[in-house]
């Protein structure tokens, strides 16, 4: 039972640290936050962390630019994909305790994911999920 609150207590405090990357504040939920447009600071946030959204795809370039120069938010399926990016690198950046070393394990091609690497299968949901679960099993022990 104890274990049980722990693991829904560390789930939480994923879920505040992504809501946080992703320009949200207190009493935000995600989903609101997602379908009234992220801001573009999370872009910012997101690249402290070492991660070029234009080079991995989530939002082309000259499309930034443009939202930039207009001040706005990221559509809800820009959004959608910046979740779960910011997602499995807070939690990669927990699981491995640094940001080098997720970086890394993130970056590098897994044959648990045939071969793509974490940044690149979490372009689908069924990869995120996948991605998801092995840094899961890292985080409780088991190799990935």
């Amino acid at each position: 039972m104890e274990a049980l609150k722990e693991e829904r207590k560390h789930e939480r405090d994923i879920e505040k640290e992504v809501l946080r990357l992703l320009g949200g504040s207190v009493g935000d939920t995600l989903d609101a936050l997602i379908r009234s447009g992220i801001p573009l600071v999370a872009l910012d946030n997101l690249s402290e962390h070492g991660v070029d959204v234009t080079r991995l795809g989530l939002i082309n370039r000259r499309t930034l630019r443009h939202r930039r120069q207009k001040s706005e938010s990221l559509s809800s399926d820009e959004g959608d994909r910046l979740y779960r990016l910011s997602r499995i690198v807070v939690l990669a950046e927990d699981v491995f305790g640094n940001q080098e070393k997720a970086a890394r394990w993130l970056s590098k091609p897994r044959r648990a994911l045939d071969g793509l690497s974490a940044l690149d299968a979490i372009k689908t949901t069924p990869g995120f999920l996948a991605v998801e679960e092995l840094l899961e099993q890292l985080r409780h022990g088991y190799v990935a």
